[in-house]
């Protein structure tokens, strides 16, 4: 089994991420920036010598980084904290892999938020069009330069994760209440199940392999046809909902509109993954939401 460093363990992805690891039999270490649970080291990820500290400590066999800044109005605020938190972060870390050669392999979660072409998007297809989506890029640049799996992805799903909420929560807490949904029909996405990106996570530890992929569903859907797509499988109401357009709202902030993946190069290097429909994605959830 592999020693793995996850950072940024509690958010979104690692609530659900660093439980599943353990259970198979991984030995899992976290780097944060406090002590609130027992299996983690405390680092200041602003300085070199406080994350080279804690990974000497770890000497991982895989660095899985979750850490970002994802608020795309803060972000945009604020692009010095951007930078911190979606560049410098993958900088510090990959500054201690170069120096310990052949000791890790770096998995680096970005977004598809660097795509805004009209249809499937393959890695060339680059789109900036906000701070965030250019912070989290330039984390990508500094990736490259060791040996890394760049994975420009997006989820859903149930959140173990006591202070944020996913899309799917959102949605499904509005059609339970029966609240107002404002839902984007020209907005396209194309996310995959938390835990089926957690599959593909663990086989790709399997099966390391250095570049920048696609890692989304098949198909892909607006976010008014997710959210209808959901209801509807869950047997919940949709007379809460309004079709709008992003024009239609105020957005202090640019926002891609179609960030649909075409995730046919991973699937030719690694050709155990298979990539799932989004509409066998969204009927997860059942599961997730009974």
């Amino acid at each position: 089994m592999s020693r793995i460093c996850v950072v940024g363990a509690r958010g979104l992805l690692g609530s659900s991420l660093v439980p599943v690891l353990k259970d198979k039999g991984h030995k899992v270490f976290c780097l944060s920036r406090s002590l609130d649970q027992s299996d983690c080291i405390k680092v200041d990820f602003m300085e070199q010598f406080s994350v080279n500290a804690g990974l000497d400590l770890i000497k991982p066999d895989f660095i899985v980084n979750l850490a970002a800044v994802t608020d795309v109005e803060k972000c945009e605020d604020d692009p010095h904290l951007a930078y911190l938190g979606n560049t410098l972060v993958v900088e510090n870390l990959c500054s201690w892999m170069r120096g310990n050669p052949a000791q890790s392999h770096l998995i680096q979660i970005s977004t598809d938020h660097n795509y805004d072409s009209t249809g499937f998007s393959n890695e060339e297809d680059l789109k900036i069009v906000n701070h965030y989506g250019f912070s989290k890029y330039a984390g990508e640049l500094a990736a490259q330069a060791v040996d890394a799996t760049i994975l420009r992805t997006n989820f859903f799903g149930k959140s173990k994760c006591k202070s944020r909420k996913s899309f799917s929560d959102w949605a499904y807490d509005a059609l339970i209440s029966e609240r107002q949904i404002y839902a984007f029909e020209d907005v396209f996405f194309s996310p995959l199940h938390i835990n089926t990106l957690i599959e593909l996570l663990q086989e790709i530890m399997m099966n390391p392999i250095s570049g920048t992929f696609n890692l989304g569903s098949k198909g892909g859907l607006s976010k008014a046809e997710f959210i209808f797509e959901f209801a509807n499988s869950m047997g919940l109401r949709t007379n809460n909902i309004t079709l709008t357009q992003v024009g239609e709202m105020a957005m202090r902030t640019a926002r891609p509109k179609d960030m649909r993946m075409d995730s046919s190069k991973i699937e030719f290097v690694l050709p155990d993954i298979k990539i799932p429909t989004l509409i066998d994605e969204i009927r997860r959830l059942n599961d997730d939401y009974k």
